[in-house]
């Protein structure tokens, strides 16, 4: 067993006590050996005041630069190893520094470390560079021993004098002068036919020699004559001396030592430009060439390609950047009459490029080997050839259509978050408090990570494909959500169908009015486990829609794991029984007009016990059964059922709370003397069919129903038919209206001849009141009250709660009852 070692303590800061302990002296003047190694350090700004220090060691720490480390005058010896140092700018005056080390860091450019230590370390005589992040590694030893001349050895390796000649010699700087030009420059029109890879400058150097001999005259405007230059392996370091190349249309440099783009501002009719293995960081300096077709800029220290640079290159079709330190495309999603994109080797990981792609309607070859994309991204290849279906090669491989096939299968309809940042035009995911993307044919949601979107709290996706709720799930604080005009069948994706099942009963299986095949409403088919067993999702979410989804089978959706659901809008589906509500012990506001529901189960509400306004207007229901546990209702609308006997609304009495009941379109409501009686009964009720209960109203009904329990003591006795003379009251009906004492309370008042026959296939009965002559002027008023009611209600706003208590209201109808017209709720 290998021994444990103590973790070194942490420096937190550099005071003065702290130094005399780490060097173990008593006054700073005495220190001349400095050990701070491994303290997790990233600066020293003290460290400059010890003028005695000759010898220093900050391995193992954080330090990116050096700065720090500058006007020690008596400093010997560095060792600033094994840290994350990407440059030696900033080390100044260091006038005795004879030994350094640099090994294991982040360093890159050679030429530009090489400079300054040169500059400011004079005596240098040893120095470690090993285990860096070099641009050229094969060309660093000979590229340092050019510039630091009094090295003596270099990565433990002595240096030689032949070796140190040769490097000189190198580091010589090749200047463009006229002879430089005569001698690669030639005068060809036409581009010779060839399927070299060799640029066209390579090629035409290759097919003849240079048109001006030795002692030719030189003809006063020969330098307009140049179409071509290649200046390949000359040890160049800038380009200069070429502002009379006015024809220039070929040229190549590769191979040298340039560091920036320029002094091709009059090469106006440039075509082809080759810049590969230089020291080139930035585009910056490449003016605006309006011919230059082709660029490559392979092998140098890229970070970026810069639109603003490539903007100016409108002819621009060919583009190779392999090998460079790229991370991101952004630069190239305006560059449209891009043909060819070879950005292989570099440093692009995320499926955002991708998108940065797509405005390139006329890109055909594209090839991105060797980024962390291609192994990072789950189906890459797939996803890139879904979203740039012009590709006709990828990575060097064709693209056939059965391949464009798949990729749409897989990827048409998926929301992912290049998507959002698509949609919305920025990709700052933890900004967004609210996402509406409705009819987009969305099928699948993707938004990983979801902790991007830690900020989001409302998402409306109406009208698209979505049959589950998919990658919803993982968003962590999501309060409202809007899935109306969907196919969602249950919370989580539905599993495939099972293989023994033939075609017809799978197909069968899907027809709710075929009978076969179906499984009992009752029965989830999903999940046999209780609800109250399964795994809770979505705990923040607390408003839902899910109208018009063709949703039959409540159960099956699992809505009992949302278990701090405030408010539940399922209108306009095929439910037939309420179900599946076991979990949802917050539920406020619960709406299913408009299904199919005829009857109430025993446990359709056994959880909702606060529950305050409950929806089922439009549906098949002829008994009111298990409402009781419903204590804390206040709002019940049952509008245009199937409710034909007067006792189903004695059933309501189980309801203490309830404040408002709308019964219109039901035959019940077709007698004329209902509204007495519900009033007589609910004594707490306040509005009854959108009208308001007045105390008056409710005086009246209470001394009618008082009369006709006298009535009902004496049989064969009438009411008087004369009006009731009360101060102040109006009579309740007609003179001519006459009641029949019959034994039963609220039930018998309700049963005379004034009660209109009724039928169950009438689905349309307010429109039949004006048959009944007895009661015309009564239930032309029911009737009148009952639209007038309906129209009120749907424009009056409906609250859904939410755990704060605010609400979110909208103006429009149930089936558009999503905050502030159908936009998701601002939160």
């Amino acid at each position: 067993m290998e021994p444990a070692l103590k973790p070194q303590p942490k420096l937190l800061s550099l005071d003065k006590k702290t130094l005399l302990s780490v060097a173990r002296a008593h006054i700073l003047s005495q220190i001349s050996e400095l050990n701070l190694h491994g303290h997790s350090l990233s600066k020293i700004k003290e460290i400059s005041s010890f003028s005695t220090l000759r010898h220093l060691t900050i391995s193992f720490n954080k330090f990116t630069r050096l700065d720090d480390v500058s006007h020690m005058p008596n400093l010997e010896v560095l060792d600033a190893s094994f840290n994350e140092l990407v440059t030696l700018e900033g080390l100044r005056c260091l006038g005795r520094l004879r030994q350094l080390n640099v090994s294991w860091n982040k360093l890159t450019k050679a030429r530009e470390d090489a400079a300054v230590l040169r500059k400011h370390t004079p005596v240098l005589l040893k120095l470690d560079t090993r285990c860096n992040a070099w641009s050229k590694p094969e060309a660093v030893r000979m590229t340092i021993l050019g510039r630091v001349t009094t090295l003596t050895h270099l990565d433990g390796v002595m240096v030689t004098e032949e070796e140190a000649d040769e490097a000189l010699q190198m580091a010589t700087i090749f200047r463009i002068n006229q002879a430089a030009v005569l001698a690669h420059s030639r005068t060809n029109s036409e581009r010779p036919r060839s399927l070299s890879l060799l640029s066209t400058a390579q090629l035409l150097s290759r097919l003849g020699p240079a048109p001006w001999g030795p002692g030719r005259e030189l003809e006063p405007d020969w330098t307009a004559k140049i179409t071509t230059l290649n200046l390949e392996n000359q040890r160049l370091s800038k380009l200069y001396n070429l502002d009379k190349l006015v024809n220039l249309r070929w040229a190549s440099f590769n191979h040298n030592n340039i560091s920036k783009l320029g002094g091709l501002d009059t090469c106006l009719k440039l075509e082809e430009l080759s810049m590969k293995n230089n020291s080139i960081s930035s585009l910056n300096g490449l003016t605006r060439l309006p011919c230059l077709r082709n660029l490559s800029i392979d092998e140098n220290q890229l970070s970026s390609l810069d639109g603003s640079v490539l903007d100016q290159l409108p002819a621009l079709t060919f583009l190779s950047a392999e090998n460079n330190c790229i991370t991101s495309l952004n630069g190239i999603k305006n560059v449209r009459s891009l043909l060819e994109l070879y950005v292989g080797g570099n440093q692009i990981s995320t499926s955002r490029d991708i998108y940065y792609l797509k405005g390139l309607e006329n890109l055909i070859i594209l090839d991105l080997y060797g980024n962390p994309i291609v192994e990072k991204l789950e189906n890459y290849r797939t996803y890139v050839v879904y979203h740039l279906p012009s590709l006709k090669a990828l990575d060097g491989a064709a693209v056939d259509a059965s391949e464009s096939e798949n990729a749409k299968n897989m990827f048409r309809g998926r929301l992912t978050t290049d998507t959002v940042a698509e949609k919305l035009g920025y990709s700052n995911y933890k900004e967004i408090t609210c996402l509406t993307l409705q009819s987009c044919s969305i099928r699948m949601v993707d938004l990983s990570p979801p902790e991007l979107f830690v900020n989001l709290r409302s998402v409306n996706l109406e009208h698209n494909n979505l049959m589950s709720f998919s990658g919803l799930i993982h968003l962590p604080n999501i309060k409202a959500l809007c899935l109306n005009y969907n196919h969602i069948e249950s919370i989580l994706p539905r599993p495939k169908p099972q293989a023994h099942l033939s075609s017809r009963q799978i197909l069968y299986s899907k027809v709710h009015s075929s009978g076969y095949g179906q499984q009992s409403p009752s029965r989830p088919d999903r999940d046999s486990r209780p609800a109250s067993s399964l795994e809770p999702l979505m705990g923040s979410l607390e408003v839902l829609h899910l109208s018009h989804n063709g949703i039959s089978n409540m159960a099956n959706l699992q809505l009992s794991r949302l278990t701090n659901l405030r408010a539940l809008f399922l209108q306009g589906n095929e439910i037939s029984q309420v179900e599946g509500l076991e979990g949802l012990h917050q539920l406020r506001e619960l709406v299913l007009d408009r299904n199919r529901i005829k009857a109430l189960a025993k446990n359709s509400f056994a959880a909702q016990n606060v529950l305050l306004e409950l929806h089922l207007a439009e549906n098949r229901i002829r008994e009111l059964n298990h409402l009781h546990p419903l204590t804390e209702l206040h709002k019940l609308f049952l509008d245009m059922n199937k409710l034909q006997d007067i006792t189903e609304l004695e059933k309501l009495d189980v309801l203490p709370s309830l404040t408002e009941l709308s019964i219109a379109g039901n035959p019940v409501a077709r007698n004329s003397q209902h509204r007495a009686a519900v009033v007589v009964r609910l004594s707490q009720l306040q509005v009854l069919d959108g009208i308001v209960v007045t105390l008056e109203e409710r005086t009246r009904a209470e001394l009618l129903s008082g009369d006709q329990y006298q009535s009902s003591q004496h049989p064969g006795a009438h009411l008087p038919t004369g009006d009731i003379h009360l101060p102040g009251l109006l009579p309740l009906w007609p003179p001519s209206t006459t009641l029949r004492g019959i034994n039963g309370g609220l039930h018998n008042a309700m049963l005379g001849h004034d009660t209109p026959p009724s039928s169950a296939d009438d689905n349309h009965h307010t429109h039949r009141y004006q048959k009944h002559k007895t009661n015309v002027g009564r239930s032309i008023q029911t009737d009148t009250n009952f639209r007038q009611s309906r129209k009120t209600r749907n424009h009056l706003p409906t609250t859904g709660l939410l755990s704060d208590g605010s609400s979110t209201c909208s103006k429009q109808d149930q089936d558009h009852r999503f905050p502030y017209d159908g936009k998701p709720l601002p939160m």
